[in-house]
C-alpha cells in the first residue's frame, strides 16, 4: 500500500517531508495549497488481533502528535519544517491523518466498523480517514497500474471506478475484497483524490440491438427464441389472432425457413 499511496501523492504534487517508522508527513510543493497529511500505516494481520489492539494502534499517532517528550512529539517536528511562523500557524486547522490499515481478510472489517467510526469522528488535532485494505487488493491494483504505464494513477483509478458491472457486483456483495472496492475506498478516504467521471453511454449489447429492431409480431416470439424453444406451434400461438389450419401450416413453413 505504501507504494500506491506514494504514487497518488506524487501525482497531486505532494512531497514527503518527514517520516518515521510507519508514519509519513506530506505537504504540497505548491505553497499556496495549505493542506497537510499524516499517513499512518497499520498492520492488523497478526494472530489474535482484536478491536482493542487495533484501537491502540490507531490512537498511537494522536498520542505521539502531542507527546510531552520532545523527541517523540510529531507536531513539533513538523512545525520545524515550515519556513516561517505564518505558514506553521496553518498546520492545526489544515492537517488530516490517513490510516491505511492492512487486514488479513476484508470480512474482518465488519468487526471493526464501530471502532472506525469512533476514530474518524474524533474532534481532536486532525481529521481522520481510516482506509482498510488487503494484500490481494493492492497486488491486483499494482498489476493493473503496471499494465497501463501510459496512464496517470488518477486516470487508472477513475477508469476502474467507472466500471458499472463492478459497481453492481459490489452492491450485491458479489465482489468483496475486489480491486473496485479498494478503489472506491481510495476516493472516499484521500480527500484530494478527484474522480474523473466519464459520461460515456455503455455500448448497447448485440441482443438489445436485435430486440430493438424487431417488429411487433416478431417481438412476441423473442422470449421463446432466446430460451432456445423451437416449438413452432408455441411461437405461432403467441399471435393474438385466431388461425385456421391453412394459416397455421403457412406460418410453420415461414418460420422453418427463418429458423
Amino acid at each position: 500500500m505504501n507504494e500506491l499511496i506514494q504514487m497518488v501523492f506524487d501525482d497531486y504534487g505532494y512531497v514527503k517531508r518527514w517520516d518515521c517508522e510507519n508514519t509519513v508527513f506530506y505537504m504540497n510543493a505548491n505553497k499556496d495549497i495549505a493542506n497537510y497529511f499524516l499517513v499512518n500505516y497499520i498492520d492488523a494481520t497478526s494472530e489474535g488481533e482484536s478491536g482493542d489492539s487495533i484501537l491502540e494502534k490507531l490512537k498511537a499517532l494522536e498520542n505521539n502528535y502531542t507527546d510531552e517528550i520532545a523527541e517523540k512529539n510529531i507536531r513539533k517536528k513538523i512545525l520545524g519544517l515550515f519556513e516561517n511562523d505564518s505558514l506553521a500557524a496553518q498546520l492545526d486547522k489544515n492537517i488530516s491523518a490517513i490510516y491505511p490499515i492492512k487486514l488479513k481478510n476484508i470480512n474482518e472489517l465488519d468487526n471493526y466498523k464501530n471502532l472506525i467510526y469512533y476514530v474518524e469522528e474524533s474532534p481532536y488535532f486532525f481529521r481522520r480517514f481510516v482506509l482498510p485494505y488487503t494484500d490481494k487488493q493492492t497486488d491486483e491494483l499494482k498489476t493493473i497500474i503496471s499494465d497501463n504505464k501510459e496512464k496517470t494513477i488518477r486516470d487508472i483509478l477513475s477508469d476502474l471506478a467507472n466500471d458499472e458491472d463492478a459497481y453492481f457486483d459490489l452492491a450485491e456483495h458479489k465482489s468483496i475484497n475486489s480491486v473496485y472496492e479498494l478503489v472506491i475506498r481510495l476516493f472516499s478516504k484521500i480527500p484530494f483524490l478527484q474522480y474523473n467521471f466519464k459520461a460515456e453511454q455503455k455500448p448497447m449489447s448485440i441482443e438489445k440491438r436485435i430486440e430493438n429492431s424487431l417488429d411487433e409480431v416478431l417481438f412476441k416470439y423473442h422470449d421463446i427464441v432466446v430460451n432456445e424453444n423451437k416449438d413452432l406451434e408455441a411461437m405461432i400461438l403467441k399471435e393474438d389472432t385466431e388461425l385456421t389450419d391453412a394459416d397455421l401450416e403457412r406460418k410453420i413453413d415461414e418460420l422453418v425457413r427463418e429458423v
